[in-house]
């Protein structure tokens, strides 16, 4: 029997037939989305405030900071309470990740370490590692089911990634289990980059032929890998009649850049598609996702993470609809939890339920052009000016005929590092496109420095590469590396 997924203009009472439709959803009646907000508030408490009194158990790092500033656990009753505790940024995880280590005197069998990720690099410049504890993994697992059933994918659908393998273990190889916790079949592309030794890794053109050949329901990748492979295929003719839904991440999707990928998946047979673009951390393992396109970012487990948005200045939690640092908590955690915890995105947040799919918790929305976050790192102050790289990437990626991009700021004379700023956003065009319009002085490109210019301030300089694999090459990089900033500041 077809099961009618309303990814197209779903309604809470479609989504509802949607799950009622699927044994597997239908069984999961605790799913914390669809709870009310009372019961949802009153589980968020009763969880905070086991997982405070494990901290202050078990905690090396809480239990100090509990001591430095005179907090008493058992003060704290609600998530509102947060507020009053430090947060803990990323130099502090990175300072000593063993001291966030939950130590219990009699660990159970659930407090094992299942799975080691690692995250941003250490004071001494090797990766972070990041623990689950068994407890913690089948959380991830719960919320993978939950994520799959909020993307409309059903048992018995195959789910092919393309993501990269990586030399690091990523959050990232949770995907298989995740997938089959929701009864989807996995498989993997084993693109990226080569290891001499055990040469295992596949080139892309393979990946195409794979994913030809199991025909998927669903494909997952970074976005511009993924366009890029859609268009060749579409070029060749291939069929992807199967594919029903596309999970691109690693980088906003603009609107453009959605159409582009729809158009080739069309011409290879799949259509409609529903694209969706799931957010995550290594400090999380929690997917958060889209119930429709261009939607919210949903939380899949509430019940599991709460989310607060500080102001970058004063650190004051912020209401919904203002932008500001995000930050998250773990309400169930037995491994390396956290408190307040910055993961170094700005974003908005909103706490009312979703009018398309009925779902309440938290979510994140659409705050600069296509985006829902932005890396703070990522932002530069270029010619005096504050830039949000987003911005240009919302300009660049939506401008008919590029299919890559990468921003360079410089000295406009590299050896003087007090001579004026330079931004260089060298581009890579899809094939067919007028090469003449690109050349220095072409029509398209005065056209991109022109519309920079207006959104940024900032005039830049437009240079045409032959090879896409100049500014993004899958075979090496994880996920495409947008900014470059070569400056050196005296």
């Amino acid at each position: 029997m077809s099961i009618h997924r309303p990814f197209q203009d779903p309604t809470p009472e479609s989504v509802r037939d949607f799950i009622d439709a699927v044994p597997l959803y239908a069984a999961d009646v605790d799913d914390p989305t669809f709870f009310t907000d009372d019961r949802l508030v009153a589980r968020r408490n009763e969880l905070l405030r086991r997982q405070l009194g494990w901290l202050a158990e078990a905690s090396p790092y809480y239990r100090k900071v509990f001591a430095t500033e005179g907090v008493e656990v058992g003060d704290i009753g609600s998530t509102d309470d947060l507020v009053g505790l430090p947060v803990t940024t990323k130099q502090d995880l990175m300072g000593d990740p063993e001291s966030f280590r939950l130590a219990f005197e009699q660990p159970g069998l659930y407090d094992l370490t299942y799975q080691t990720v690692y995250t941003t690099g250490t004071t001494t410049g090797l990766p972070t590692k990041y623990e689950y504890t068994t407890h913690d993994f089948f959380g991830v697992l719960q919320a993978g089911r939950r994520q799959n059933k909020l993307a409309y994918q059903v048992p018995g659908d195959r789910f092919f990634t393309a993501f990269p393998l990586s030399p690091l273990p990523h959050v990232s190889g949770f995907a298989g289990l995740i997938e089959n916790a929701a009864g989807l079949g996995f498989f993997h592309g084993f693109g990226g980059m080569s290891y001499d030794e055990f040469p295992i890794h596949n080139p892309s053109d393979y990946i195409a032929d794979q994913i030809e050949l199991v025909q998927p329901q669903v494909v997952a990748g970074i976005g511009s890998f993924l366009r890029r492979m859609f268009a060749d295929m579409a070029r060749d003719g291939r069929d992807l009649s199967s594919i029903v839904g596309v999970n691109a991440s690693g980088e906003v999707l603009t609107e453009r850049m959605l159409d582009h990928m729809r158009e080739n998946l069309a011409a290879c047979g799949a259509s409609p598609v529903f694209v969706s673009a799931p957010y995550g951390f290594t400090e999380g393992g929690l997917s958060f996702g889209q119930c429709r396109e261009a939607g919210p970012l949903h939380g899949t487990a509430p019940d599991q993470i709460f989310m607060e948005v500080l102001d970058p200045d004063s650190g004051e939690r912020l209401p919904d609809g203002e932008r500001g640092l995000v930050t998250i908590t773990h309400l169930n955690r037995r491994g390396m939890p956290l408190l307040r915890y910055q993961l170094g995105d700005q974003g908005v947040i909103r706490n009312s339920r979703c009018e398309a799919c009925g779902r309440g918790g938290q979510s994140m929305i659409v705050s600069s052009g296509s985006a829902h976050i932005t890396r703070t790192k990522e932002i530069l102050k270029i010619k005096g000016t504050l830039v949000n790289p987003q911005v240009i990437h919302e300009v660049v990626m939506n401008t008919p005929g590029v299919l890559e991009y990468r921003m360079i700021v410089s000295h406009r004379d590299p050896g003087d590092p007090l001579s004026p700023d330079r931004l260089l956003i060298r581009i890579g065009i899809d094939e067919g496109d007028d090469v003449s319009s690109w050349n220095e002085g072409g029509s398209s490109t005065k056209q991109l420095e022109v519309a920079v210019k207006q959104a940024t301030e900032v005039t830049p300089d437009v240079e045409l590469v032959e090879d896409l694999s100049e500014i993004y090459d899958p075979t090496t990089e994880f996920k495409a590396q947008r900014i470059l900033d070569e400056r050196t500041f005296e």
